[in-house]
């Protein structure tokens, strides 16, 4: 099997549909993670910067009005397509987008001053190999910094979901929280520090960020129900359920998100993450 094949299935199918068809939402729910990685790298107009696992684009043109040159890097066409479609609307030029597998793409070595993840990290066969192909290709002295998960108990917008299908259906080791690419491989904030001093990274910082998101970017409260039930995650849980008692746990969530909804806001949600810089 090659590397990450599975990955690169389901982010050119099933898992990129609803990415791709609410783009702007999603960027709205997680901006105040841009913001806290903004802030963290600190750009300068020299800088060359590769945004892995950049999805749509959001964080790769924000990062291209102060940078000299960036590459936004995915193993998503479709998600791909919608990142260009986003850079020629806004005469973005010094923004290059490639379908890439960044465990094993033949980056140029040396060339980047910055790599930047906004949750794009997770989802690798083989960590170790992953960080150290993308440390050849940071320059001497250069930077990783990138945001991911903490566990399903920190992330709100994901356990309103578990507590409702746990009524009803064990739970699975969902999202890589049983070892294995998800979105919560990188949720031990120790073992991802060895998987970066092993991958060659000095001077690793690993700092606990937890805003509040609106989920959905906001909206009523039927919209902000429906985004979440149409997330890869929503209906990997769900699916755990019989028939007959999907119907139930879907109006336990409403209910859940019901007492969180704010009229004229929309359903805001606790979160957990780890915002983690590292050195060539």
């Amino acid at each position: 099997m090659s590397a990450n094949r599975l990955q690169s299935e389901a982010w050119n199918g099933s898992e990129s549909t609803h990415w791709v068809d609410h783009a702007d939402r999603y960027d709205r729910q997680l901006a105040p993670f841009s913001d806290a990685m903004l802030e963290q790298v600190q750009l300068e107009s020299h800088h060359s910067v590769l945004d892995v696992g950049c999805g749509c684009g959001a964080m790769t043109l924000t990062v291209a009005r102060d940078v000299g040159a960036v590459v936004g890097a995915d193993i998503s066409t479709p998600l791909l397509a919608i990142a260009r479609d986003r850079a020629r609307a806004a005469s973005v030029e010094n923004a290059e987008f490639v379908v890439a597998d960044a465990q094993t793409h033949p980056f140029a070595e040396g060339f980047f001053d910055l790599v930047v993840s906004q949750f794009g990290l997770m989802f690798f066969d083989d960590p170790v190999s992953a960080f150290a192909n993308l440390r050849r290709a940071l320059a001497p002295g250069g930077r990783a910094v990138f945001v991911c998960w903490q566990g399903l108990e920190a992330n709100e917008w994901v356990s309103v979901i578990g507590a409702a299908v746990a009524e009803y259906a064990a739970l699975a080791e969902i999202g890589g929280l049983g070892g294995g690419p998800g979105m919560f491989a990188l949720s031990d904030s120790d073992e991802t520090t060895a998987v970066l001093e092993a991958a060659g990274y000095t001077h690793i910082e690993v700092e606990a960020i937890s805003p509040t998101v609106l989920l959905g970017g906001g909206g009523t409260l039927d919209e902000s129900i429906d985004f979440l039930l149409g997330t890869g995650i929503a209906r990997g849980l769900l699916g755990l359920t019989e028939t007959d008692a999907r119907a139930p746990a879907i109006e336990a969530i409403r209910a859940s998100l019901a007492e969180r909804y704010e009229p004229g806001v929309g359903v805001e949600l606790g979160t957990g993450a780890w915002l983690v810089s590292a050195l060539k």
